[in-house]
């Protein structure tokens, strides 16, 4: 292999790893909404009759759970909204009795529910509590305890 060819494979080398960087940061930055983040309730489906104390379980895809704190594209934490609407996003989610933060990243919680009919939301939001965008990223449903 002489000079000229060195200096070809080297700039073919150098435009992939380029490609490649561009991809790598492209990915990154998509936020949880285009990436098809969603959250989730594990066991409990909308229309259930449950008792309590009620063990919830929450999980999400393409969304990583994590303590409040920073804000990262594709991370955040989970809220769950007791006989309320979902929060809007780019809102801030409220700190009262209903609206339960889980900052430190917790995908469990144990709900004490009166008997009768409640709406559950399970809520997405970024490091500073800010509900974050997608249809995915909030699911409501309705349970009945015993």
């Amino acid at each position: 292999m002489n000079f000229g060819q060195t200096k070809q494979h080297a700039g073919i080398l150098a435009v992939a790893a380029s490609l490649l960087a561009v991809l790598v940061l492209s990915a990154c930055s998509a936020d949880a909404s285009e990436a098809g983040g969603r959250v989730r309730f594990v066991d409990l489906k909308d229309g259930a009759t449950v008792s309590s104390p009620l063990l919830v379980k929450m999980a999400a895809d393409n969304f990583t759970v994590e303590p409040a704190g920073a804000v990262k594209t594709g991370h955040g934490h989970l809220h769950i909204v007791v006989d309320g609407d979902c929060i809007a996003a780019g809102q801030v989610v409220p700190k009262d009795d209903t609206h339960l933060h889980y900052g430190q990243g917790q995908v469990e919680a144990t709900l004490e529910l009166a008997p009768g009919a409640h709406t559950l939301c399970l809520q997405a939001a970024d490091g500073a509590h800010v509900a974050l965008p997608g249809d995915g990223l909030a699911q409501q449903i309705s349970i009945n305890v015993q």
